[in-house]
């Protein structure tokens, strides 16, 4: 048996969701509350498998309240629901402990296969709010890489020294065209802009001690 704890202040959709989930015979509903510190108290108190929580809540809303959730340890999966599909409030929700994003128009079916399947220890994000994540996977910056090759190590050792391009490639013995590209290569792992700006970065980094 999966028990629940519904929040959500408009009280039709309440009574709404108590109705449905009441058909289900593997679940049973400990309490419904209308404002967030009572999701607060009501799961610390009952310690539910799952919390059904609204995000748009009285006196605390739902990322508030997942939030102090996962502060206080509390073992009990959360379920976003939510009339919001904007990508602010999926990726919000699941950096504070969320384990499921149901939006209010999916069917009750999906509602109740989210259930069991949080329940069982998985996540479930709707279509649309996996999409949104998705959305902010792909924007998110590539790390940058700022481990340099040995022969990237040379050249920046013989930059800092003041050594122009034409000096590097024969102390290097390389062609002029190899230390300029080792030399964008090197601007781009650091971040720098400039020459100065790259030798600044390279002492700061300690990375021609390294050598």
């Amino acid at each position: 048996m999966i028990s629940l704890v519904l929040a959500d202040d408009h009280r039709l959709m309440q009574d709404g969701l108590k109705s449905r989930l009441d058909r289900e015979d593997n679940l049973a509903i400990l309490a419904c509350v209308g404002t967030g510190e009572d999701a607060l108290q009501m799961t610390l108190d009952l310690k539910p498998d799952v919390l059904l929580l609204d995000i748009n809540m009285p006196k605390l809303n739902g990322i508030e309240v997942l939030e102090m959730l996962k502060k206080s340890g509390s073992k009990t999966a959360v379920i976003m629901l939510s009339m919001h599909d904007s990508k602010d409030y999926v990726v919000r929700s699941v950096k504070s402990g969320a384990k499921g994003y149901v939006l209010k128009d999916v069917g009750s079916d999906e509602l109740v296969m989210a259930i069991n399947q949080v329940a069982s220890g998985r996540s479930y994000l709707s279509s649309q709010a996996s999409d949104k994540l998705l959305e902010q996977f792909n924007e998110e910056p590539e790390e940058k890489d700022e481990t340099l090759s040995k022969r990237e190590v040379d050249v920046l050792r013989a930059i800092v020294s003041g050594a122009g391009n034409k000096d590097i490639a024969d102390k290097l013995h390389i062609s002029v065209r190899t230390v300029e590209t080792h030399r964008l290569r090197i601007k781009k792992k650091l971040g720098a802009t400039s020459t100065a700006g790259l030798v600044m970065i390279a002492l700061e980094k300690g990375l021609i001690k390294q050598c």
